[in-house]
């Protein structure tokens, strides 16, 4: 439902596209987020063509999280904090820490992650 009333946000304000700011991180979360909880080998994609004409774009898929934030920083631009009361307690949560456990003796986990999503040939990841 959120994503159909972002669509339709964008289409009333003119716009025939809709940048989300997923980055590398939210990917490789995503992908094992997935893999845990339905045992599948998936991941958002980084281009979706809505039905109404609309296109969903995620231009930072490529920058880590800390190069997203040191961006921020940089060009001193607002950090909203979450409002979710689960924020801090979730399955995105749990699984951004158990990759950065991993990362202790797997060091390019995230980029052999990331390699394999687009060489696996899952959805919308070969076309960019």
């Amino acid at each position: 439902m959120r994503r159909g009333i972002l669509h339709n946000m964008a289409k009333e304000a003119g716009c025939n596209k809709l940048a989300l700011g997923h980055h590398y991180d939210d990917a490789v979360e995503t992908f094992f987020m997935n893999l845990f909880n339905s045992g599948s080998l998936d991941c958002f994609p980084q281009i979706l063509s809505f039905p109404k004409g609309a296109l969903l774009i995620r231009p930072l898929v490529f920058c880590g999280e800390r190069q997203v934030a040191a961006a921020a920083s940089r060009c001193q631009l607002p950090v909203v904090k979450s409002s979710c009361p689960a924020d801090g307690s979730t399955s995105r949560q749990r699984t951004k820490e158990l990759i950065a456990r991993l990362e202790k003796d797997y060091p390019d986990l995230k980029s052999k992650v990331m390699g394999a999503v687009e060489r696996a040939g899952i959805a919308h990841w070969d076309a960019v």
